[in-house]
């Protein structure tokens, strides 16, 4: 079941020993995500001001391009959490299979507008989003291995299959699937995140002029200085979550030369030090 609530709803659904509260501002979603929330409570304001909340255990589900704000609490001294960011091929076959092939009597005729959904745990639910996010580990994304595309592929159509009833699970996935040119550079510079990019790069990279790349990212209502700074403090918010980073390790893995700037971008974008957020989700 979603949980839209209003921010008076919040407290007391979060019941128990509550020793911290986390505040993390302006994270861009940039694909199709899942989180699995192990312990604590999750609430998630969009960008209208619509409030979504979690409490574990349970899933959620993020619509692809949008930006949030997070508060995540501890809950008996306990915050734990995992992330997959699901790649573009495997969501087009989610979308075929749970989208395009289910009769549309099947879902609302008027699409729903929220772009986050929630769903309490469901047996083998941990157990299939591990096996899901070691599918799609780094150590494994260049492996081709059919078999092992298939497990990833099914493991996700089970995950997702607990949302169908939702009614805002149908447009999510189909605004998700929608690639654009802000989806294209992103991508690019999240990828080579210590490279120093240059507009006339990114434009070379994607076959397309500087001009007419300015131009289709401001219809999409970005720039590439926006997503130059979005993709690396996103890295850079991945790699502090694994706790095998420091800080410093962090900023020079994402292009900083200067770790004191690191500190100050990671700051100003996510409105928390790269410290605080590490030592919050590594607990």
């Amino acid at each position: 079941m979603n949980n839209y609530l209003n921010n008076h709803n919040l407290p007391r659904l979060c019941e128990g020993g509550i020793l911290e509260c986390v505040n993390v501002s302006n994270v861009y979603v940039a694909s199709f995500t899942l989180v699995y929330l192990r312990h604590g409570c999750v609430t998630v304001t969009d960008e209208r001001g619509r409030v979504s909340h979690c409490v574990a255990p349970g899933i959620m589900v993020f619509e692809r391009d949008q930006s949030i704000n997070i508060v995540m609490q501890e809950v008996d001294g306990h915050l734990s959490f995992d992330v997959v960011e699901v790649p573009h091929h495997l969501l087009t076959v989610a979308h075929e299979v749970l989208i395009e092939k289910i009769p549309q009597t099947e879902y609302p005729t008027i699409e729903h507008p929220l772009r986050i959904v929630y769903t309490g745990d469901f047996p083998a639910g941990e157990e299939v989003f591990e096996l899901l996010k070691n599918m799609l580990s780094e150590n494994r994304m260049s492996i081709k291995n059919e078999g092992e595309i298939n497990i990833a592929t099914f493991s996700l159509l089970l995950l997702l299959s607990g949302f169908i009833h939702e009614p805002a699970f149908p447009g999510i996935i189909r605004r998700s699937v929608k690639l654009n040119v802000k989806y294209k550079v992103y991508n690019l510079l999240y990828t080579e995140p210590d490279r120093q990019w240059k507009l006339n790069d990114v434009s070379s990279a994607i076959f397309m002029s500087a001009s007419t790349l300015k131009r289709k990212l401001a219809s999409e209502g970005t720039t590439f200085s926006e997503l130059y700074i979005t993709a690396r403090m996103n890295l850079a918010s991945k790699l502090l979550r694994t706790g095998k980073y420091s800080v410093s390790n962090v900023a020079v893995l994402c292009g900083y030369d200067s770790v004191s700037y690191f500190i100050a971008c990671f700051k100003r974008q996510f409105s928390i030090t790269p410290f605080a957020f590490m030592k919050s989700v590594n607990h």
